[in-house]
């Protein structure tokens, strides 16, 4: 049975279920449906990404050999899939994922990997590679005074003259030992395949439904020194480390497909405060790593995003 769902802005009718997401009444703009897919027939003109992705303009497939599961992506309206029906637990993770992070580019946006947060001061983004604890730092943010606005992708509208973040999935993927260290019973949480000590942690009391102007984006680095450092960059810096930050898919080969996206990026980066979160690979918490972007989060509205800055660091958009 088909079932329509809300996400980013978006009413998806879906012949899979999508956990964790809420449903509604209204009619989908967006399709997921299950087909036979044909071998990708792209030309020279196709990106690749080893056996896994084939881009070309508003398609997109990936394929995912393990599971096994096909998809394909259209215009920005359409993902179909081909999986093993027995295996939808499996597949609905991948259409969340890459094939949803494929759609959300195909329409415009700028879908970063990583997590957003809103607060009294606007709201934050927490980014960084697989492993730097993402989840687990915006968990520590909610148990402050924070609410969750977006979950694994961060899909940035640059429609308007400030940065905004639609909201995404109201729920995080939170490993057993996170949930552990924080005192949540995991027990009756549904994890995100059989097998795997990660689960679906739901969080609708603390999500944020509506569009968020984004105000800074912080990029976790662990690095082998002691303390935490929050370390703001200027200019170009900003855009340099913002590109890689982009999710799953090459700044470089993301552009050739949108042209548009290198605009919006450099907006991005004049618009938003951008820094390193340096802390060290083992020995610091993650709660003192929540507690120093919180404490630096609160300059932000104190700091005006264009303009001179006397003191040559803090305002690092006048740079860019």
């Amino acid at each position: 049975m088909e079932l329509t769902y809300r996400a980013f802005g978006l009413t998806i009718g879906s012949e899979i279920p999508l956990v964790g997401l809420p449903t509604t009444d209204e009619a989908p703009e967006v399709s997921i449906r299950r087909a036979t897919l044909p071998e990708w027939n792209g030309d020279d003109a196709t990106i690749r990404y080893g056996d896994r992705c084939r881009i070309r303009g508003q398609q997109w497939s990936v394929q995912f050999k393990g599971l096994p599961f096909a998809g394909l992506i259209q215009n920005g309206n359409s993902i179909k899939f081909d999986a093993d029906p027995a295996q939808d637990e499996m597949a609905s993770l991948h259409v969340l994922g890459s094939c949803t992070g494929a759609l959300l580019f195909q329409r415009g946006l700028v879908p970063l990997h990583g997590n957003t947060i809103a607060g009294p001061e606007g709201s934050a983004m927490v980014v960084g590679r697989i492993g730097t604890g993402k989840s687990s730092t915006t968990f520590a943010l909610l148990r402050r005074r924070y609410n969750l606005v977006a979950d694994d992708i961060s899909a940035v509208s640059l429609e308007t003259d400030e940065p905004h973040v639609t909201p995404g999935f109201p729920r995080l993927k939170l490993w057993k030992t996170t949930l552990e260290h924080f005192g949540r019973n995991f027990e009756d949480l549904r994890r995100l395949r059989s097998g795997m000590d990660k689960y679906h942690y739901p969080v609708n009391e603390r999500f944020c439904a509506t569009p968020q102007k984004l105000n800074a984006i912080y990029i976790l680095q662990p690095r082998d020194a002691p303390g935490i450092r929050i370390r703001p960059l200027a200019g170009l810096a900003k855009l340099d480390a913002l590109r890689t930050q982009l999710y799953k898919i090459r700044f470089a080969d993301a552009i050739q497909n949108w042209p548009p996206l290198l605009g919006k990026m450099c907006r991005l980066a004049d618009s938003v405060r951008v820094s390193i979160v340096e802390r060290p690979t083992d020995g610091v918490s993650i709660e003192a790593v929540a507690e120093a972007i919180e404490r630096d989060f609160s300059e932000v509205r104190q700091i005006r995003p264009r303009g001179p800055d006397p003191s040559g660091s803090r305002n690092a958009a006048s740079a860019a």
